[in-house]
C-alpha cells in the first residue's frame, strides 16, 4: 500500500527544487554527481544581467550540497565539513569568481540549517546552536569576499539579510542592509520575501509590521509584478503563528473562516491574481513558488474554483512551503488534496 502510493505520488509531484528549469537541473546534477561544475559556472555567468534569476541559482546550486549531500559530520567533534562538498572545492580553486564565492556562502548557510533543523527556537540543542553558528560565521566571511568582487551585484546582500535573520540582527543593521540591496535593485525578488521574513512574529517582528511592510510594497508594485503576491504570503505565514504558537489561534477551519470574512485578505488575493497571475508578463524565476502561495491563499479562503488554472500552472511544482504549514499531514497529501478539491469545484 505505502509503495503504491509512493508510485503516484512521485508521477504528480516533482520534488527537485530546479523545478522546470532544464539549465538549472542539469548544473546541479553534474556538480553534485558528475564533479563536473562547468554547467553551475556557464549558468550563473548567464545570470549577471538578471538579478531574480541570478539569487535563484545560486540558492538551488548551493543547497545541493545540504541535507547529507556533501554535508559530512565528523563523529568525533560533531562539527560538519566545511571543505569537501563542491561548493568548498570550487571557491577553493576560484579565490577571485564573485559566482564561486556566492555559491560556497550560500551553501554554508544551507548547512547551518542542515544541523539546527526547522524546528522553534526553543527545542534546538546548545550543541546545535554552537554549530549553527559556527557555519554563519564562516558564510558570513565568504560572502563578505563575495561582495568585495562584485560590488554592484546585489545578490551577496540578500545573502547578508539572510544571515540577519538568522541571527536576529537589530533593525537599524537590517535597513542599511536593504538600503545596499535596493539600491542595486529596487524590486528585488528574494530580496522583499528575506525582508517579509524579518517582520514576522516568528523571527524579529509583529502582525502589523509584516503585513505594513507586505502591503505597502504591494501597493506602489507595478501590474505583472510578483511583489503582489507579498501579502498572500504573509497571511501564510500568519496563519502558521496562529495555529501553532497562538493559544487561542485557533483550527485550520477557523483560520480559513476569518480570511473568507477578511474584505483586505480577500483584495490582497484579488490583486495576486488579477494583477500578476493573470497578466502575460514573462515568468519571473521564482514564479512558481509564489504560484505556490497563491494556490494556498485561494483554497485556504473558499475560492476553490478560482485556483483550478493557479494548481493547473504549478503542474508537478509543488513546494514544501507552504503546504506543508496546513495542519499536520504531509505537504504533499495537502497538495494533492486542495487541488483535488480546486477541481471538483470547477
Amino acid at each position: 500500500m505505502i509503495s503504491t502510493m509512493w508510485r503516484i505520488l512521485t508521477r504528480q509531484i516533482d520534488p527537485n527544487p530546479a523545478q522546470d528549469d532544464a539549465v538549472l537541473r542539469e548544473a546541479c546534477t553534474q556538480a553534485r554527481y558528475g564533479s563536473d561544475i562547468g554547467p553551475a559556472r556557464k549558468a550563473l555567468a548567464a545570470t549577471r544581467d538578471d538579478y531574480d534569476r541570478r539569487a535563484r541559482y545560486v540558492r538551488v546550486l548551493a543547497e545541493s550540497t545540504a541535507r547529507g549531500l556533501g554535508s559530512r559530520v565528523d563523529r568525533t567533534t560533531g562539527r560538519v565539513d566545511t571543505t569537501d562538498a563542491w561548493t568548498d572545492r570550487w571557491a577553493s580553486r576560484a579565490p577571485a569568481d564573485p559566482d564561486a564565492q556566492l555559491v560556497r556562502a550560500r551553501s554554508l548557510i544551507a548547512r547551518a540549517w542542515e544541523v539546527r533543523g526547522g524546528d522553534w527556537a526553543s527545542n534546538v540543542r546548545r550543541e546545535q546552536w554552537a554549530e549553527f553558528h559556527r557555519l554563519l560565521d564562516m558564510a558570513r566571511q565568504v560572502n563578505d569576499v563575495a561582495m568585495r568582487l562584485a560590488p554592484d551585484d546585489p545578490t551577496p546582500w540578500a545573502h547578508r539579510l539572510t544571515l540577519m535573520i538568522d541571527e536576529s540582527a537589530p533593525l537599524e543593521d537590517v535597513e542599511e542592509t536593504w538600503r545596499e540591496l535596493t539600491k542595486r535593485d529596487p524590486r528585488h525578488h528574494q530580496g522583499h520575501v528575506l525582508r517579509l521574513t524579518y517582520h514576522c512574529r516568528k523571527w524579529s517582528g509583529s502582525h502589523e509590521a509584516m503585513f505594513g511592510f507586505a502591503r505597502s510594497v504591494a501597493a506602489t508594485a507595478p501590474t505583472g509584478s510578483p511583489l503582489l503576491v507579498l501579502p498572500v504570503r504573509a497571511a501564510a505565514e500568519w496563519a502558521l503563528w496562529e495555529q501553532d504558537r497562538e493559544p487561542h489561534g485557533g483550527t485550520g477551519d477557523e483560520i480559513a473562516e476569518r480570511w473568507r470574512q477578511d474584505p483586505v485578505m480577500q483584495s490582497d488575493l484579488d490583486n495576486a491574481l488579477n494583477r500578476w497571475f493573470h497578466q502575460p508578463a514573462a515568468r519571473h524565476a521564482d514564479w512558481l513558488d509564489d504560484a505556490n502561495f497563491l494556490a494556498y491563499g485561494l483554497v485556504r479562503t473558499g475560492r476553490d474554483a478560482e485556483a483550478v488554472p493557479v494548481f493547473a500552472s504549478i503542474g508537478r511544482y509543488m513546494t514544501d512551503v507552504p503546504w506543508a504549514w496546513w495542519g499536520d499531514e504531509r505537504h504533499d497529501a495537502v497538495f494533492l488534496r486542495a487541488r483535488r478539491r480546486a477541481r471538483r469545484a470547477a
